[in-house]
């Protein structure tokens, strides 16, 4: 980043980008933070409702709601911007449209004259990260995904819910997509230290049968698709 300024841009102000710019806010990250949505009154509000809590926070951080012309200065630009996956609907049937708004935001970053880094949260995330790539005309080392980092969180939750241990105890891994075909590495997967392979054997409140159920509660956590489709498109 450049040592004058801590500047970030987050596009689509839903669920998502509103717990990025919380994050980024709460750990005093950045000292600057751009809001951007297709509502722009959405964008204010959640302004508002952040610079409320400022005087609490760390340091004092510059929060607005802005245009993509304000990305030229930007150290990063989070794109979270994109229609939401519904019931029974994969994270790659969201891809014709998403496909659509991920260029078109892209685009638009791009023409402001943003030489920093994208970051891209949007679903499907690989697909998606390798479009706004390939629009961008950024190097590879530029534009970033957030891949597997979310279910690879879900799964040291589950397992940690699962055994009633520190979440902090559980070192695994998921790859591949963020999505249906995701895989937890289970081999090498470690409870305290231990494999979890050795738990099992020893029938140590683990069982083959276990680690199945909560592979399929990472790819879909219990009442996420209910509450994805309250979410409506801001982007």
């Amino acid at each position: 980043m450049k040592s004058t300024s801590r500047k970030v841009v987050v596009v689509g102000t839903g669920f998502v980008g509103t717990s990025i710019a919380y994050s980024m806010i709460n750990q005093g990250l950045i000292n600057e933070l751009v809001l951007i949505d297709v509502n722009r009154d959405k964008a204010e509000g959640e302004a508002l409702d952040l610079l409320d809590g400022m005087s609490w926070g760390q340091e004092n951080i510059k929060v607005w709601a802005g245009e993509y012309s304000e990305c030229k200065d930007a150290d990063i630009v989070v794109i979270t911007a994109g229609i939401n996956q519904k019931p029974g609907q994969t994270r790659l049937e969201l891809i014709d449209v998403n496909a659509e708004i991920m260029a078109s935001v892209t685009k638009q970053v791009m023409a402001s004259g943003f030489d920093g880094v994208l970051v891209i949260a949007s679903n499907p995330v690989d697909v998606l990260t390798y479009q706004a790539w390939r629009v961008s005309g950024l190097s590879a080392n530029r534009v970033v995904g957030t891949g597997t980092t979310l279910d690879t969180t879900r799964l040291r939750k589950e397992v940690a819910a699962k055994l009633a241990i520190d979440p902090r105890n559980i070192h695994g891994y998921i790859i591949g997509e963020h999505g249906d075909s995701e895989v937890a590495v289970w081999s090498h997967t470690t409870i305290g230290g231990q494999p979890i392979v050795e738990l099992i054997k020893q029938k140590d409140r683990l069982t083959v049968a276990d680690l199945a159920v909560l592979s399929e509660r990472v790819k879909m956590p219990p009442m996420k698709s209910s509450i994805e489709n309250k979410q409506l498109f801001t982007g």
